[in-house]
């Protein structure tokens, strides 16, 4: 007997609710989760000495979801290592990407992987207050208020992630989210809850160049405030500069140093530094600080300057006579930083052997750019007739050159060894041509004088004998 229909109705209604709900947990998927072993340092007293201490540093942890999701904190209480104390784990809300490598995307970085090592990135916690920039380009933007009561609530830290080997680091302010009142009185979860503030990141910790190219150096800043300001530092050996200084209040360049240029992207978040023509002077350490009204965060990137050098062996022909003692000079020319160096080796004729009297070098010349020059010295034992056709290398080494280095080589042409070689031919050959030319052109223009000149014999005086004899010293010069 068939069911009455309001009874399907009844049992229809909630067994289809089960199947949509079960076909939505099945059809979605979790959201993939990056987790980060990092280290919360704390300022340690100092005791009875008076003196600070190392900071104390303890592990924490931070959990990465996508960008804009979240997750409970009681379902990320299960992934917390049992090293970390409660407290010290911190779940961080990114809605734009800036910790997933500066962009947003539903794949986690290979930084943030699991299979990433602790090498290839660090961590670090910091505690952070917010106050009032007193930098000249930064001031404007508070408006000459205070810090508003709302920015003291909560509690505020920075994160700073390093991860050089894949051209990637972040700092972030991150807020605290005050527990509700009845979340409070059910107790306090091990996993705290932070929004991201103002991050700023680079993707050129470590950069490179040659003199005389452009460089651009990266920073990018997320940061939900209009006004902002930006300061790029540069130190180098103790000594520190503003090289170029954006004022947000008035929306204009305060410092600008010759060659620097500010690639500025407000919508985009971008306040990267352009060098219009790298020196040597550029080298060192620089600084991107991103200013809001009463919050700051920067990142470090190192710039180092590499010009491979110039290299020339000379002589360039080495021909001697048995026994000869010739020196040879292997010029380093132009390069930066210092630390090139240069081995000499003689290959040929049979195994190696001891062919240098002694090796030395005029030491390092700077140059009014900056860069390097020094000439290394070989001096050659007396020549043996069988080393002809040996040939002697000068192998440089520097870090703009690679693993491989520079090699020169010249070869070494003994006198009499082999007897007259190819070139000797050449050039044997050339000189008769000239000769030959020299003698047709002497015999036409004799022949045309002839007529002139003739007179009977017994017209020929005894001046005319002295000619007669310079004439034939001459042609016996031409022949013999």
């Amino acid at each position: 007997m068939a069911a009455p229909p309001d009874l399907l109705r009844a049992k229809g209604l909630p067994l289809l609710l089960l199947l949509l709900l079960l076909g939505a947990s099945f059809g979605r998927s979790s959201p993939p989760l990056a987790k980060l072993g990092c280290w919360f340092l704390e300022e340690a007293g100092g005791g009875g000495s008076g003196m600070s201490s190392a900071p104390k540093q303890r592990p924490a942890i931070l959990f990465l979801p996508p960008p804009g999701r979240r997750l409970e904190e009681a379902a990320l209480e299960s992934e917390l290592p049992p090293e970390v104390e409660a407290g010290l784990a911190f779940q961080v809300l990114d809605p734009s990407g800036a910790l997933w490598g500066g962009q947003a995307s539903a794949t986690p970085p290979p930084w943030l992987s699991p299979d990433a090592s602790e090498a290839e990135s660090s961590c670090e916690i910091n505690a952070y207050a917010p106050q009032e920039s007193h930098v000249a380009w930064a001031e404007g933007l508070a408006g000459g208020g205070g810090c508003p009561r709302a920015l003291e609530r909560g509690k505020w830290l920075i994160a700073s992630i390093q991860a050089p080997d894949a051209e990637f680091g972040v700092s972030s302010v991150l807020h605290t989210e005050e527990a509700p009142p009845w979340k409070q009185q059910d107790g306090v979860s091990s996993v705290t809850t932070t929004a991201a503030v103002l991050s700023v990141f680079t993707r050129t910790p470590r950069l490179e160049s040659r003199l005389g190219r452009p460089a651009v150096l990266h920073c990018g800043f997320s940061a939900p405030a209009s006004a902002f300001s930006v300061e790029w530092r540069h130190q180098f050996r103790g000594a520190g500069k503003v090289v170029l200084a954006f004022d947000g209040a008035s929306r204009g360049v305060s410092v600008a140093e010759e060659g620097a240029e500010l690639l500025l992207d407000a919508e985009g978040g971008g306040a990267s530094l352009r060098l219009r023509s790298v020196a040597v002077r550029h080298e060192g350490t620089y600084i991107c600080t991103v200013y809001l009204p009463h919050l700051h965060a920067q990142q470090a990137l190192e710039f180092k300057v590499v010009e491979p050098p110039q290299v020339t062996l000379r002589p360039t022909t080495l021909s001697v006579s048995p026994g000869a003692r010739p020196q040879l000079a292997c010029e380093v020319s132009g390069f930066f930083p210092l630390g090139a160096s240069v081995s000499w080796k003689r290959r040929g004729s049979g195994a190696p052997q001891d062919a240098f009297l002694d090796i030395g070098d005029s030491g390092h010349r700077q140059a009014p750019d900056g860069t390097f020059s020094f000439t290394s010295f070989a001096h050659l034992l007396p020549v043996p007739t069988e080393d002809h056709g040996v040939s002697y290398v000068c192998h440089v080494g520097h870090a703009g050159l690679g693993e491989a280095g520079v090699k020169k080589a010249v070869v070494l042409h003994v006198a009499g060894s082999l007897g007259p070689s190819l070139e000797d031919a050449i050039g044997l050959f050339l000189v008769a041509i000239v000769l030959l030319g020299v003698l047709r052109s002497f015999f036409r223009w004799a022949s045309e004088e002839k007529p002139k000149l003739e007179k009977p014999k017994s017209e020929v005086s005894v001046q005319d004998a002295p000619k007669t004899a310079k004439f034939s010293r001459f042609l016996i010069f031409l022949f013999f």
